[in-house]
Order: C-alpha cells, then sequence, then structure tokens
C-alpha cells in the first residue's frame, strides 16, 4: 500500500504541473492580445493625431461633403475688423456657369514674342470652383477700404481652402474667384494646380509651416515672414479672366496674365 502511495504521488506533481503550464500559457497569451491590442489602438490614435494635427479641423465624408465643409470652416474664420465675416465662401465641383452651365475647360493665355498663344489645361469633374463673395454689389466687400492688407488677407483666405482641399480631396485643380473693388465687376482669379503645389513641396509640409497663425489675424497684423509667403505662393497664380465659347456651345474660362502689374 506504501509503495502504490509514493508511486501514485509524482504523478499528482506532474499534472499539477501540467495545469499550471497550462494556466501560465493562457494567461500570456491573453496578456500578449492585449498589450498588442493596445498598441494597435495607440498606433492608430497616433496616426489620427498626427492627421488631425495638419490642420485645425478635419472634414468628412464624400469629396463633395468635404468641399462643403472647407468652404464653411475657412469662411468663417476671417473677419472684418468689426468682427463681421470677411466674404461669403460658395463651392462648386465640378465648375459650372450661370444658370448652371457647365465650364467645359480652362484656357490660359500668354504671350509669346509679342503674339499671344493659348494654352488648353485639362479638367474633368474632380475640380473645384470657390467664389469669395462681400454683401455689397457684384460681391464687393460693402465696409472697409480696398487696402493692400486687405487683399493679402484675401489671398491668404484663397491659400488656406486651396491647402485644405489638395489635404484631404484627391481634387486637382482649386479656381477660387476674388471680390472685387466696389463699383466694379469681378475680374481676378486664382487658378491653383495639386501638380504645382507638388512641385514647389507645398503640400509635404503642415498648414501651420505656411501660416502660421491658427486663427486668420488682422489683414494690417500678418506677420511679414508669413506674408511673403503667401504672396511667393499665390501671386504667380493670380489672372485675369473671363469667359468665351466653343464652336460646340460650350463654356470656356480664359485666365489672362497680370500684365504689366
Amino acid at each position: 500500500m506504501a509503495s502504490g502511495v509514493s508511486q501514485s504521488h509524482p504523478r499528482g506533481k506532474f499534472r499539477l504541473a501540467y495545469v499550471l503550464l497550462a494556466i501560465a500559457a493562457v494567461l500570456a497569451a491573453a496578456l500578449f492580445l492585449t498589450v498588442r491590442g493596445g498598441s494597435s489602438q495607440k498606433d492608430t490614435a497616433g496616426a489620427a493625431a498626427l492627421d488631425e494635427s495638419w490642420g485645425t479641423f478635419k472634414p468628412a465624408g464624400l469629396t463633395q461633403d468635404r468641399i462643403q465643409q472647407i468652404a464653411l470652416h475657412v469662411g468663417s474664420s476671417y473677419r472684418t475688423k468689426g468682427g463681421h465675416q470677411l466674404v461669403s465662401v460658395s463651392a462648386t465641383i465640378p465648375p459650372a456657369y450661370q444658370n448652371d452651365l457647365r465650364i467645359t475647360q480652362y484656357i490660359l493665355s500668354y504671350t509669346d514674342g509679342g503674339q499671344t498663344n493659348y494654352q488648353a489645361i485639362p479638367i474633368s469633374t474632380n475640380n473645384v470652383l470657390y467664389e469669395l463673395c462681400g454683401l455689397g454689389p457684384q460681391c464687393a466687400i460693402d465696409s472697409g477700404k480696398a487696402t493692400t492688407d486687405r487683399g493679402r488677407l484675401l489671398r491668404r483666405e484663397a491659400l488656406e481652402l486651396a491647402l485644405y482641399t489638395f489635404h484631404y480631396t484627391d481634387v486637382g485643380s482649386v479656381v477660387t474667384f476674388l471680390p472685387p473693388k466696389k463699383g466694379q465687376r469681378p475680374q481676378y482669379v486664382f487658378l491653383f494646380l495639386r501638380t504645382q503645389f507638388e512641385a514647389q513641396g507645398v503640400l509635404a509640409k503642415p498648414l501651420n509651416a505656411i501660416l502660421a497663425e491658427p486663427t486668420p489675424p488682422p489683414a494690417a497684423s500678418i506677420p511679414a515672414a508669413e506674408a511673403a509667403t503667401i504672396d511667393g505662393i499665390t501671386e504667380p497664380d493670380l489672372y485675369r479672366f473671363r469667359y468665351t465659347s466653343d464652336q460646340q456651345g460650350g463654356v470656356l474660362l480664359v485666365f489672362d496674365p497680370l500684365v504689366g502689374q
């Protein structure tokens, strides 16, 4: 009997050891999955935070929804001295003319050897047209004077619209109409191309590396370094605009360079 008890006791120890090992393995696996899951969540949160840190907000939804959110967000942040919204921002995608006639082609005019030539710029439905419109006649800003500082603030707004649009959508070009001076008709427009911004390295930078202030400063208070950046990026893309038609009745938007200005 004693011999039987002596032989069974080691088997009980081994059985207990196997049970303990199995429990340890389960706990280790659970711990691994917990740590891995937590790490994955942190990575996802980190990626989201990194993307969110590009600007002050992140639009969501389809491209059309994002464009409208960008127009609303950027437009509402630019103010006059009196605290009123500087201009309203409307967005159209695809680009359209009066009575919802679609713009079928962008035409860039340029002078070569004293002769005016025309270059077609390919467009598709994947482009956006913004209009900055004041409360006065012909979309003029009805209060204050049309100063150089205010003009730069409008340039800043147009640039911010383009940067948000290129960052959060795959839109290929952004056309932005500027409000005219009082008593005049709209005549100036920006043509921003994604390919050009990419070639300049603009899209590789976070927003605050280009526009340092998260909230647009008053027109006369834009820092000199930021003003130089705004002018450097936007001045080559500012044109006069006009409409014409092709033989098929399509609407052509023509960009004329600012000769002598």
